[in-house]
């Protein structure tokens, strides 16, 4: 009993300051975590490579910097602050990464709804942190349970572990959150990130009858008129 109030407790801890941390982050950064979110689910299998390869080469890189910094003697007193930088940088980086992932699964279950696109980030965060939350509780629960306890924590790990490292590339391919991606979200459908009232609709172009093609593309001629000012002559 005492086991399963504490997984309880901690549980609705990590769910409370998740959802704490998602809110804050949807507030200060919005079209970011929404641009992660777009990337991940527009191509799952692409973020996750991306994201293994980033993994791989964070520490090589920032012994790079390091080595970097070790030349001047500027450098050497700025180490302390290069990797208190390349650490803020790259627990940032999981957690952009992490919340989009989070939001993505949100809006592939609940869809996007009504209300305004902040509303909507909302409800997909509150609805996918909920669904790891229930993930983590089932493997804390089935901890006393010698064998199927151990592959319920060991499979929940390794769920949670790719899930991030989508997020991560995603991250990466999203440029940081800030490119503009305006996709959509294949097998989840469009309507998981469209809003309500933008739906594509095609423009058409209505052909000019008095303009004539040119050698330049984009630009346009006109017929030269001409006047006849034949009956302007004064008569003999």
């Amino acid at each position: 009993m005492a086991t399963t109030a504490a997984a309880l407790f901690g549980v609705a801890g990590i769910f409370s300051v998740g959802l704490l941390i998602g809110l804050l982050v949807l507030i200060t950064s919005e079209a970011p975590l929404l641009a992660v979110a777009r990337e991940a689910a527009r191509s799952v299998t692409g973020s996750f490579w991306i994201g293994v390869v980033v993994q791989f080469a964070a520490v090589p890189l920032l012994l790079l910097l390091l080595l970097a910094c070790a030349l001047t003697i500027i450098g050497i007193l700025l180490m302390p602050l290069v990797a208190l930088a390349w650490a803020l940088a790259v627990i940032g980086a999981i957690t952009l990464g992490g919340l989009g992932v989070t939001l993505m699964l949100g809006r592939a279950l609940v869809g996007r709804g009504g209300g305004s696109e902040r509303a909507a980030g909302v409800r997909g965060l509150t609805v996918g942190l909920l669904l790891l939350t229930l993930l983590w509780l089932g493997a804390l629960l089935a901890g006393p349970i010698p064998i199927a306890g151990l592959l319920a924590r060991l499979a929940v790990a390794s769920v949670s572990w790719a899930l991030l490292t989508v997020g991560l590339g995603a991250v990466v391919r999203s440029r940081i959150g800030f490119s503009a991606v305006n996709i959509r979200v294949g097998g989840f459908g469009p309507a998981a990130w469209r809003p309500a009232d933008s739906a594509a609709r095609p423009v058409e172009v209505q052909p000019v009858s008095w303009a004539t093609p040119t050698p330049l593309p984009g630009v346009v001629a006109t017929v030269k008129r001409t006047i006849d000012r034949s009956d302007d002559r004064p008569s003999a």
